[in-house]
């Protein structure tokens, strides 16, 4: 959860996803669906500042339809375009071929996950391991396919 946390205050470049104000003293994790026990999966929480946090609570802020959308144009920041391009391509395929450097962030969130080695370089002393991968293989994971389906991005 530390994890996911961390990445929530880095997709909103540590100020409130609602209104921007910048102070990590004054900055909470909101919850979009409230459930007992709480949903912790990354796509189900959004920082916002205390204000707009208890603003929202009392029907005085923003509404959920807003806050959703807000998550939905940061999920797709988090992702990255070609991250989300090799997801979608592994949603309607077996398999797809990506440069690890461009969807390795899509392994740690959980949402791919790398098979064998398409092109690369072997290391002399060990030829079983790679010492540079230029292409891989990857499949979507369970995760990754509902994380395209909730929020229609597929």
């Amino acid at each position: 959860m530390a994890r996911t946390d961390e990445l929530l205050y880095q997709e909103t470049d540590g100020a409130c996803a609602y209104c921007g104000f910048k102070d990590s003293r004054v900055l909470t994790i909101h919850h979009l669906v409230q459930l007992t026990p709480k949903n912790e999966d990354y796509d189900n929480k959004l920082v916002l500042c205390h204000n707009c946090h208890q603003a929202y609570h009392e029907n005085k802020g923003a509404t959920a339809e807003e806050l959703k959308a807000i998550k939905k144009r940061l999920i797709i920041k988090t992702l990255t375009r070609p991250g989300l391009n090799a997801m979608k391509e592994a949603y309607r395929r077996p398999v797809v071929v990506a440069m690890p450097f461009l969807v390795n962030h899509l392994i740690e969130f959980g949402y791919l996950t790398q098979g064998e080695m398409i092109r690369g370089e072997w290391q002399p002393d060990d030829p079983t391991k790679p010492r540079f991968v230029i292409d891989a293989e990857y499949k979507i994971t369970p995760d990754g396919e509902e994380l395209l389906r909730k929020w229609n991005l597929k």
